[in-house]
């Protein structure tokens, strides 16, 4: 494929879409967001992103750019060889089993290719980002839900079912409470974002743990930088946050020994003291063998690497390519 050839990338998220065209070298020329006014059902959400294609090809064909094929960055689980989001829902009404390659295909006259939203942000980093030049990489999003991916020797590590990857899943403490997926201790349970404000609002006295809607108190930005700003409770909990997702990473490398580990996602932006105290934990819970050539870094592409992601994907897969 070369340089220049473009693909229009969606970035399904949560609260909105976003939409680009993407060149496969690496560039986003233009970016579209589009926010959700209130929570869509399946139908409304497919006519949102139809929507959001056009304009999107206006904006090409006022650049006399002419988009080749779409990528489709989304949660949960995907059949990306027919193109089918299996769920989970994401609160969004129908929103499973949908077999939304074939509808925009359909609508748009375009090939279209989905993958999960962190495999993509994964393949990203790897082409043009923090991973780029290494073969064996595992990448995790630090965010309200903490998602993964595993890149072995240059080719994206699936599993069965396209269902590997599930980083956030893994289970640190057999004895942990359960979380809002069924896992007892898992990684995000301990270490997500929304992980880091309930901790603090424990340690702070603002709720007991277990009880009281923390959303509308405080975010984990907040939380960061009040211990910036030295606040104790805050302190204390950014070092338990550091200190689960060290040891989440600690099974990682004594499972998978990787060339780097990419740190994406909102948590990720965090000033280095955070990253340090991630490393140590790792460092304290793995053989010196296996972690002594392992990298820690944090993702070089940001809000963008869903977008750019999409659109490498679905011009690599439109060239008969697999990544």
């Amino acid at each position: 494929m070369y340089e220049y050839a473009t693909a229009i990338g969606i970035d399904i998220g949560r609260t909105m879409i976003r939409t680009s065209l993407v060149r496969y070298g690496g560039k986003i020329i233009s970016d579209f967001s589009y926010t959700f006014d209130e929570k869509p059902d399946r139908d409304s959400l497919i006519s949102i992103i139809v929507n959001a294609v056009n304009n999107t090809r206006a904006e090409a064909k006022n650049q006399k750019i002419n988009p080749l094929c779409i990528g489709i960055a989304a949660k949960g689980f995907i059949n990306y060889r027919e193109g089918i989001i299996y769920g989970p829902d994401q609160g969004i009404e129908g929103w499973k089993d949908v077999a939304l390659g074939k509808l925009m295909s359909a609508e748009t006259g375009l090939p279209v290719f989905i993958d999960n939203d962190a495999n993509l942000m994964a393949i990203a980093e790897h082409f043009n980002g923090a991973g780029k030049g290494f073969g064996n990489i595992v990448f995790v999003a630090l965010r309200s839900g903490i998602g993964g991916a595993i890149i072995i020797d240059g080719k994206l590590y699936r599993g069965s079912d396209n269902a590997g990857g599930e980083i956030g899943q893994m289970s640190i403490d057999m004895f942990g409470n359960y979380s809002d997926k069924g896992i007892r201790g898992s990684l995000e349970y301990f270490a997500s974002s929304v992980a880091l404000v309930r901790n603090y609002l424990v340690l702070s006295s603002q709720i007991q743990e277990g009880n009281g809607n923390m959303t509308d108190k405080i975010s984990a930005r907040d939380v960061f930088e009040l211990s910036y700003e030295g606040d104790p409770h805050a302190k204390i909990a950014v070092r338990d946050n550091a200190n689960y997702v060290g040891a989440g990473l600690a099974n990682l490398i004594s499972i998978f020994a990787p060339d780097i580990i990419i740190l994406g996602g909102g948590m990720s932006m965090a000033r280095d003291e955070y990253y340090q105290m991630i490393e140590e934990s790792a460092a304290s819970n793995t053989l010196e063998y296996t972690r002594r050539n392992v990298k820690i870094v944090r993702a070089k592409l940001g809000f963008n690497a869903s977008l750019l992601g999409a659109g490498i994907y679905a011009l690599t897969r439109l060239d008969g390519k697999h990544i």
